[in-house]
């Protein structure tokens, strides 16, 4: 853990126990409703003071034997105590969901949406993911809400656990649960039109590709490029004349976007490109394909199989 505070460690060794204990006691699903053994009460710091107001209200009473004093005493403690329930019936019931995986670009915030329900109206929520600074506040009943995460590395990710809070209805008591969400969400490529590693992979196997363009002949037709002739043929066999046959790289064909087989920055910077090439191609309605080292997704158009090319480019 290099650069990190004491504090920092202490913190991040504190989440990993705690982590072990919330997978045993609730495994990601893909609907959750918080159910007693999901809902963990404490008293807030004003509820601690108000602990001792009550204690001291208590000594005062019993000794100079005040019964005013005591009722009071009594009545505070008493609605402590009620507390405590309005404070799980205003967690206990809500049902989170995220149907949708969300899906954003390195260094960009990516916004994941969690559908909300219940039979009852709740009240003071706030939401936010563990170890994210970002809180949302729910004032009012809300069918969904909104989170940001930040990916900085592509890839594809399990939704970190959603943290639920709330203090209602007087913040003598802080409810509070861990829910975690069977989606996953994906980092794609930030999109660049620089294309130089590309460029680079072109010039590596440019030798390669003239080799195999002057090993396949064909017969000579109206309109060839007299370029391409080979008069070596041509002089032993005048009435059969051939041409080089021309092989077009992927890379020149528009409606194919091509990741070449590099490594490291290199082949960061080409899986950039090549993101900046698909959202071209889709903006501009074209049918396209994508080739990788690893497989070939056929030529289609939309935004499902734009969405399948960016995922193939996250997981290169």
């Amino acid at each position: 853990m290099p650069n990190l505070t004491l504090k920092q460690r202490l913190y991040q060794r504190y989440w990993q126990l705690i982590s072990r204990y919330l997978d045993k006691r609730q495994p990601a699903a893909d609907r959750v409703t918080l159910v007693q053994k999901l809902i963990f009460i404490l008293p807030t710091r004003y509820g601690w003071w108000f602990v001792l107001l009550i204690a001291l209200l208590y000594l005062l009473g019993t000794n100079y034997q005040n019964n005013l004093i005591l009722l009071l005493c009594y009545l505070l403690l008493s609605v402590f105590l009620v507390n405590i329930v309005l404070a799980y019936q205003n967690m206990s019931g809500l049902t989170l969901q995220c149907q949708h995986a969300a899906a954003g670009f390195a260094g960009t915030d990516t916004t994941v949406t969690v559908n909300l329900s219940s039979d009852k109206k709740h009240f003071m929520l706030n939401m936010n993911f563990v170890q994210h600074n970002e809180t949302v506040l729910l004032s009012q009943p809300a069918a969904t809400a909104s989170l940001n995460l930040t990916g900085t590395k592509r890839g594809k990710y399990p939704l970190p656990r959603i943290k639920i809070t709330s203090q209602y209805p007087f913040g003598l008591w802080r409810a509070w649960s861990y829910v975690a969400l069977a989606q996953p969400y994906w980092v794609y490529p930030a999109p660049d039109a620089d294309k130089s590693a590309v460029n680079v992979a072109a010039t590596d196997t440019s030798q390669q590709a003239k080799t195999d363009a002057g090993e396949t002949l064909a017969p000579y037709r109206a309109g060839d490029s007299v370029r391409h002739m080979v008069w070596k043929r041509l002089a032993r066999d005048p009435a059969n004349p051939v041409v080089r046959q021309q092989h077009f790289s992927a890379q020149a064909e528009p409606s194919w976007v091509v990741v070449p087989a590099l490594s490291g920055d290199a082949l960061e910077r080409a899986l950039r490109y090549a993101c900046q090439q698909l959202l071209q191609l889709e903006q501009s309605g074209s049918s396209y394909g994508l080739k990788t080292p690893a497989l070939t997704l056929p030529q289609a158009k939309g935004p499902q199989h734009l969405q399948r090319c960016l995922q193939e480019l996250a997981l290169c």
